[in-house]
Formats: C-alpha cells, sequence, structure tokens
C-alpha cells in the first residue's frame, strides 16, 4: 500500500509536469503548478515513516534483484563458455585419439611389415649356411673315406 502511495504521487507529479498540453502563466489546465508540488512535497513528507521505509527496501531488493540476474546472467555465460571449450577440448581428444591409432595401426604394419622381411633374410641366411654345411659335411665325408680307404690292412 505504501509503494502504491508513493506511485500515485510520482504519477500525479508526471501527470503535471510532463503530460500537461496546456500551460500558461505556470498553471496547467487551471492548476497552480507551484502550489500543486508544495501540496505534494509536504503529502510526501507526511507519509509515515515506514512508507518511505517500504519504498527504499523494494528498490533496494530490486537493485539486489537486478545485480542477482546480472550475476546469473555472467554465470551462464561463463559456463556456456566452459562447456564450449569443454566441447572443444572433448573433439581435439577425440581427433588425438583417432590419429594416435592410426599411427600405432601404420607402426603394426610395419612392425609386421619388418618382421616379414627380417624372417625371409634369416630363412635365406640359414639356407645358405645349410648348403656350406652340408658341402662341408659332404666334403669331410670325402675326406674321412680317403683317409680310410688309404689306410692299410691291419692298421688301425
Amino acid at each position: 500500500m505504501a509503494i502504491e502511495l508513493l506511485k500515485l504521487i510520482e504519477s500525479l507529479e508526471n501527470l503535471v509536469e510532463h503530460e500537461t498540453k496546456l500551460r500558461f502563466l505556470n498553471k496547467a489546465w487551471g492548476v497552480d503548478e507551484d502550489k500543486f508540488f508544495t501540496i505534494i512535497n509536504k503529502l510526501r513528507a507526511a507519509l509515515p515513516e515506514e512508507v518511505k521505509k517500504a519504498s527504499r527496501v523494494t528498490r533496494e531488493s530490486e537493485r539486489i534483484l537486478s545485480e542477482a540476474q546480472e550475476q546469473a546472467n555472467r554465470i551462464l555465460a561463463e559456463a556456456k563458455e566452459q562447456a564450449h571449450v569443454l566441447i572443444a577440448n572433448d573433439e581435439i581428444t577425440r581427433a588425438a585419439t583417432r590419429q594416435g591409432d592410426e599411427i600405432i595401426r601404420r607402426g603394426r604394419e610395419e612392425a609386421e611389415q619388418v618382421r616379414a622381411e627380417v624372417n625371409a633374410y634369416a630363412a635365406q641366411v640359414l639356407a645358405n649356411a645349410e648348403g656350406f654345411v652340408s658341402r662341408l659335411l659332404a666334403s669331410v665325408q670325402k675326406a674321412r673315406e680317403q683317409v680310410e680307404g688309404s689306410r692299410q690292412p691291419g692298421e688301425s
């Protein structure tokens, strides 16, 4: 109710001060503006202190509410920004994971290819060694046969 009284007083002031179209010798529609504003100021001064206090509390609560709304908007904006950063980081992580998986796959393929080449080379080296050992064994057997064939009967 107190707030309504103050608003009504302000409405009267605005009506005479701003919305009056017909003015002549400091009078609006036949109303002496000076007397009108003097009465309005006396009315405002005569209002109980509680009414004035309620008005101040209302203005303060509106200011606090406005600040809270601004803070909520800032927090929301920061949260959205962080969400964008997290999404971007998630996309970077997924891209890095895909790239890492591709590098591992290629590394495994190359390792398998190198392993196959090493095995082929080892098989070739072993085949050459086997051939050499076979020829050496044949030479050893031939030499032994010659040694055994050249022994005289009765010699042990």
